[in-house]
């Protein structure tokens, strides 16, 4: 019989748990690049902050490209195989980051670290999903497991922005090599060495598919990411990688409709749930990207350094928690998820009003708690409420491939897109805030002796202040515009829908090709392990 759980027979089951969360913490902040180091890393390597941006993006593509053989992998090879291997490749890909100024290899390791990342979370989240819901209710785990990997985050993001301040940025990647051999030094002790289930080939996976899939997100990130830095469709490099992208993405599609097992199936695109998802998570896009204008006032304006700018995160936990604390008893009560969205648009909304009117050169940072909340209670509640409905109503194949296109969508073409728009329109009202400051200036206050260029720091000031603030002022448009679309969405009934691949994998049943029968390996041996850890 398979051995219940992750771990070998001799593990006490509170161990186990505790063994789950020293895998899980790590693995939920590991990454190829450190946003909150971003600055102090484009400094020192001296490239393009553009180039930073698409690493960051590529380690999402690797998840995404990923996903979908989820299944199929965890059916060919061992959880111990699989966990060893992730950690070893994701600890390699780290060295190589720091030991290269190169941004194309950046964007490699990158793309593998989040694909080896995924392979080791995915170990540790089905144990998760029967601890935290052992009746197979998604919002019961999306309403714990989402707080708990976002506030990971957001602390994580301090403590690494502070030890790059005191030692450099290279630390925090040799650190996280440390943690991440050392966990697979207790993968090889505590873990046992027996299959999920019986073995199955790989030779259904569509290698051109998964080609094609990357490319083609690659190409669209490069446009979003280096469309503002080269003047949009001004330059060819923009316009080249545009026709890739419609070219290779149509290809793609294509190869989709003729495969008998296809890498995406096409199928939940006739999901109108997915298409209002896939609309509100480039909302949500907005809502996340607008962390650099409030990253610009902090540190452009009132002078924060990289650890003070990054303790406003710890201000957002509480947030964080209330959020998930308030879509757990949502769906307990199950009101409409609608309204839900709505709630999370709104906090988010009254976060961009008190930083509209807290626009001034001083304030004090604990002006600056309030809004954070805000902030983390409407990340939370979008994340939970869109996630939850946009993927509601697949069997196993179409959930796995609709995972893999939220998650870029959501992390990769809203932020990137929303990014490149906002740095678009701060640019420009920067120097329509100088232009009309320059019409109040004559000879004498920019000669020497009326400090010409003091008088020039000060305006340029002046010009970033009445930036941020018109740009504060565009968000809360647009979030009121996106309350409205989404009052305008007529929701079908989300109810609590069960894990129902889940469910029929335990009882034995046939999931598109794949047939569980009892045996050993079988998922049922697992589940009750793993459930009884937690339960």
């Amino acid at each position: 019989m398979y051995n219940q759980g992750l771990f070998k027979d001799w593990v006490p089951k509170p161990v186990m748990l505790l063994l789950i969360v020293i895998f899980l913490l790590p693995l939920l902040v590991v990454s190829g690049i450190y946003t909150a180091n971003f600055s102090v890393m484009m400094s020192d390597l001296g490239i393009y902050s553009e180039y930073l941006s698409l690493a960051n993006y590529a380690t999402f593509i690797g998840m995404g490209a990923v996903l979908p053989l989820i299944l199929r992998v965890k059916m060919r090879f061992r959880s111990k195989e699989l966990m060893i291997t992730s950690l070893l490749m994701i600890a390699l890909f780290s060295m190589v980051i720091i030991t290269t100024a190169n941004p194309y290899v950046l964007i490699f390791s990158n793309f593998f670290i989040g694909f080896f990342k995924i392979l080791a979370l995915i170990e540790l989240i089905l144990p998760l999903v029967f601890i935290l819901s052992p009746d197979g209710d998604r919002s019961n785990f999306y309403s714990v497991f989402y707080p708990l990997s976002i506030s990971t985050a957001q602390l994580s993001s301090y403590l690494f922005a502070k030890i790059a301040y005191n030692l450099e940025w290279r630390s925090v990647y040799i650190i996280m090599v440390i943690i991440i051999l050392t966990l697979a030094l207790l993968a090889v002790i505590f873990m046992h060495n027996l299959r999920f289930s019986r073995k199955l080939p790989l030779y259904y996976i569509d290698g051109l598919s998964i080609l094609l899939y990357v490319i083609s997100f690659s190409l669209l990130s490069y446009v979003l990411v280096f469309a503002e830095q080269q003047a949009w469709y001004t330059s060819p490099n923009i316009q080249w990688a545009t026709i890739g992208f419609i070219v290779i993405s149509t290809l793609f599609i294509i190869r989709q409709r003729e495969l008998k097992r296809p890498f995406v199936p096409l199928s939940i695109f006739k999901s109108r749930k997915f298409i209002r998802g896939f609309t509100l998570l480039m909302g949500l896009g907005m809502f996340l990207a607008s962390t650099s204008i409030q990253s610009t006032f902090t540190i452009g304006i009132l002078g924060y350094d990289s650890p003070t700018n990054n303790l406003l995160n710890y201000a957002m936990v509480p947030g964080i928690i209330l959020g998930g604390i308030y879509a757990f008893f949502w769906y307990r009560k199950n009101l409409p998820t609608k309204f839900l969205i709505l709630s999370g648009i709104l906090f988010y909304t009254l976060h961009f009003v008190i930083m509209y009117f807290l626009i001034s050169p001083q304030i004090e940072i604990n002006y600056l708690i309030l809004p954070s909340i805000l902030k983390g209670l409407g990340m939370t509640i979008l994340f939970i409420s869109i996630w939850y409905y946009a993927l509601d109503g697949f069997d196993m194949n179409e959930t796995l491939a609709a995972v893999a296109l939220t998650l870029l969508v959501r992390s990769v073409v809203s932020v990137a897109f929303a990014g490149a728009l906002y740095s678009w329109i701060y640019y420009k009202l920067q120097l329509q805030g100088l232009e009309n400051i320059a019409i109040h200036m004559d000879a004498v206050t920019l000669s020497p002796k009326g400090g010409g260029l003091a008088v020039y720091g000060r305006s340029r000031l002046q010009a970033i202040l009445t930036a941020t603030k018109t740009v504060y002022g565009y968000s809360i448009i647009a979030s009121i515009m996106i309350m409205i679309y989404t009052l305008s969405l007529r929701f079908d009934n989300t109810y609590y829908r069960r894990l129902i691949f889940i469910r029929k994998i335990i009882k034995g049943e046939s999931i598109r090709g794949y047939n569980f029968k009892r045996q050993k390996g079988t998922v049922e041996s697992i589940a009750a392990g793993t459930g009884a850890v937690g339960v």
